[in-house]
This record gives structure tokens, C-alpha cells and sequence, in this order.
């Protein structure tokens, strides 16, 4: 009687168990950040539990979903973007399920500096300093993001193609790995337009993923490594700005002339606590771009622009640390392309945006990822067909809402 009773008293406990795990379950909240003063939003704030590294971003609207575990409910939910103090909130204050959370933020005031201390500061010095420390200040043993990658294609203004998926992404800073940084796909979808000109058939990067999960922990940007740091002039912003409630010392470079390939004029935010490298943005110079059209990214680029006349319009990225645990890790990434494809008097604009946000961090063994799962082409992510942008797709994982722009795809999918 007793060893009949045995099999039913296990799947009891197992049901129980499980009911308890589901019942640890989620909070789940949506809404938008916003400026407190200026009521306008804030693109690509960061929210999350930061003590345990996990988090998400608002989309270029300031529109946010996140989700966390109730585990974590009692840390703040901090809310941190340059610029700005930092907003807490326990996390058992939110309501679950709530889809109008409004968050403001207050702008941090500057520390406005002089004409004098700008020319004594010692930017090259201070750049120097961040990039010999990225060993100490930002992750030497292997780890492993889940992270959210976007990757869109505009015409004109139109988006014709959105290609979506949480991603596993692995890190090894270690020294002669030969997979410094491996990903692979844990779920995703593409939207795809029929009103998609044929100018842009092939205007991609497959390697997409790739290009926007790299970071200062698998290797130092080639454009500031070496002696290629000569070729660039480095100067103090007049303001001191703030960022996780730190002075940030704004430096920004250009190139010292037009001889420079593939240069650059752009900003690094450097921590003045402990030199760490906060973000780096970028725009490419016209000559810098016509190097990355025509000289050194010429293969790989070559199909992806076709026999068309083009011109390069704009070539952008940034890039976003963020602390946990005494290192800082990335935050979020964003590659831009713009070309202009001419065709006698027609001019069609196409605008390409690969943008990766990392929503949780683990220690990994390095051998997490497989080389044989890492995807090699979005363009082979599962074709949505259904005309609904149905973000209950994304189960428990962040995500970055889709703008109202983006929605605009799902009255022309292709069938």
C-alpha cells in the first residue's frame, strides 16, 4: 500500500514544486521615462535591478517593457542614463501588469568648466589611462548575456525590414581564445515588406549580431589602439556631466587631418572614479566613410550595395557600460548605416540600424555556445507572416518595444 501511495505522493511534491516556481513568477511593467522638466522622453534609458544585472532599455521613444523576477522585488529598479541622477524604486512598489508607468527623471546639473581647464586637462592623458584599464575594470573570466538584438532596414522613412531574437551571447576576454565571442539564437523573427525596393535587395550584414555584442572586453577599438592613437586630437568638454551618480569627464577626439583612414569624430565618457570607459559614440568623417565604402570593408560591403550609384550619407554607432559587481559590462550597442542609392533623378534613402541591449549577465565556462550553434545570417530568421506584433512572442524575455513607426511594417508583409 505503501509503495502504491509512493508514485502519487512524488507527483504531488512535483506539482507543488512546480506551482511554486510559477508562482515566484514575474513583474512585468511597461510605460515611458520621461524628462520631469522638459516632459520630453528619454531614448535608450537604461532600466533594470542593477545589483543583480539584469535590465533593459527604453526604445528612441523612452517607451519601456521590462520584466523581472519577483525574487528581486525587493532591490531598486534604478533607472540611469547620462546626464541624469539615477531614479530608484523598490521593486515591490510597481504593480504587476501595469502598462502606464511613468517615470521622470531629473536632469543632473553640470560642472561647468573654463576656457583655462579645458586647455590644462590632460584629455590624451585620461584616454590613455581608460584604455590601460580595461583590463582591471571590466570582466577578465568568461561570461554569458541574454540580450535582446534589433535589426532594421528603412526606406526613405519606411521600415521594410525588422529582424528580431533574443540572443545567448557568450564573452572570453581571456587572451588567445579562438572564439573570443560566440551567440546564438534562442528565439527570433523577421517582418519583411513587399513594398521593399529591389535597390535594397542585399543591403544587409549578415554578421549583424556579430558587429553590435563586441566590446571593450574582447579587445580595445583598432581606431585608438596603438599608434593609431596619434591620429587623433583629444579635448575636455567645458561641462562635467553625471552618469550612476558619478562625474563623467566628456573627451571628445577628431582626426588631426583628412590623411587619417577611417576616421572618426566622436566622444568617450570616461568614469572619473576609476577611469572606466562609460560610453563611446561615434560619427564616421566623409573621408572616413569613404574609406569604409571603398576601401577596407570594400568585400564585404561590395554586395551589400550592388551596381547602383550610391553615396554614403552617415556611418554611427555607440556603445553603453553599465556597473555590476565591481566591473562594468555592456550595456547596449548601436550600429547606423545610411546611403543614398541614385538612380538617374531618383534618389531612394536606405538606413540600416543593428542595435543589441544585454538583459542579464552570468559567469560562463567559455565552452556555453558551441561554434556550430552560432547563427550566420538574420536574413534566416523565421519569417513572420501574421500581421499582429505580438510581443507575448518574447515569453519571458525583454524586449525593445517596437515604436509606432516600426508597427507601420505589418500592413504589407510579405505572404
Amino acid at each position: 500500500m505503501l509503495n502504491s501511495f509512493r508514485p502519487i505522493a512524488l507527483l504531488v511534491l512535483s506539482i507543488v514544486c512546480h506551482a511554486g516556481t510559477f508562482a515566484q513568477g514575474y513583474i512585468t511593467i511597461s510605460g515611458k521615462i520621461i524628462d520631469k522638466t522638459t516632459r520630453q522622453p528619454i531614448p535608450y534609458a537604461h532600466i533594470g535591478v542593477m545589483s543583480k544585472g539584469l535590465g533593459t532599455i527604453a526604445n528612441e521613444q523612452g517607451e519601456f517593457y521590462y520584466r523581472f523576477p519577483k525574487i528581486t522585488a525587493g532591490e531598486d529598479v534604478t533607472v540611469a542614463h547620462l546626464g541624469y541622477k539615477n531614479l530608484a524604486r523598490k521593486g515591490t512598489e510597481f504593480a504587476a501588469g501595469d502598462k502606464d508607468v511613468l517615470l521622470e527623471m531629473e536632469t543632473a546639473q553640470p560642472v561647468i568648466v573654463d576656457s583655462a581647464y579645458v586647455k590644462s586637462f590632460d584629455a590624451r592623458g585620461w584616454v590613455m589611462a581608460a584604455l590601460g584599464k580595461v583590463g582591471k575594470n571590466y570582466t577578465d573570466t568568461p561570461i554569458m548575456m541574454t540580450g535582446f538584438y534589433q535589426e532594421t532596414l528603412q526606406q526613405n522613412d519606411a521600415y521594410v525590414d525588422i529582424r528580431e531574437a533574443v540572443l545567448k551571447v557568450e564573452k572570453d576576454p581571456r587572451p588567445k581564445t579562438e572564439f573570443p565571442e560566440k551567440y546564438r539564437m534562442l528565439r527570433g523573427r523577421r517582418f519583411e515588406s513587399t513594398s521593399r525596393d529591389k535597390a535594397l535587395d542585399d543591403y544587409e550584414f549578415p554578421s549583424g549580431p556579430a558587429i553590435v555584442t563586441r566590446s571593450l572586453d574582447t579587445g580595445l577599438p583598432e581606431y585608438l589602439l596603438g599608434s593609431n592613437l596619434a591620429d587623433y586630437r583629444f579635448q575636455l568638454d567645458d561641462s562635467i556631466a553625471f552618469y550612476n551618480n558619478k562625474d563623467v569627464y566628456q573627451i571628445h577626439f577628431r582626426p588631426v587631418g583628412p590623411q587619417v583612414k577611417g576616421a572618426r569624430n566622436g566622444i568617450i565618457c570616461i568614469n572619473k572614479a576609476d577611469s572606466a570607459i562609460v560610453r563611446i559614440a561615434y560619427d564616421f568623417t566623409p573621408e572616413g566613410m569613404d574609406e569604409v565604402f571603398k576601401g577596407s570593408m570594400k568585400s564585404a560591403m561590395g554586395k551589400m550595395l550592388g551596381k547602383k550609384r550610391r553615396e554614403a550619407k552617415r556611418v554611427s554607432s555607440f556603445t553603453n557600460y553599465l556597473p555590476y559587481d565591481g566591473k562594468w559590462y555592456l550595456q547596449d550597442s548601436q550600429l547606423l548605416i545610411q546611403t543614398d542609392f541614385i538612380d538617374k533623378s531618383d534618389t531612394l534613402t536606405g538606413t540600416i540600424k543593428l542595435h543589441f541591449v544585454a538583459n542579464d549577465i552570468l559567469k560562463s565556462n567559455g565552452k556555453a555556445v558551441p561554434p556550430s550553434e552560432v547563427p550566420l545570417d538574420t536574413a534566416l530568421f523565421p519569417s513572420q507572416k501574421i500581421p499582429k506584433y505580438d510581443e507575448v512572442y518574447w515569453s519571458n524575455f525583454n524586449h525593445i518595444i517596437p515604436s509606432a513607426g516600426m508597427r507601420g511594417i505589418l500592413g504589407s508583409l510579405v505572404k
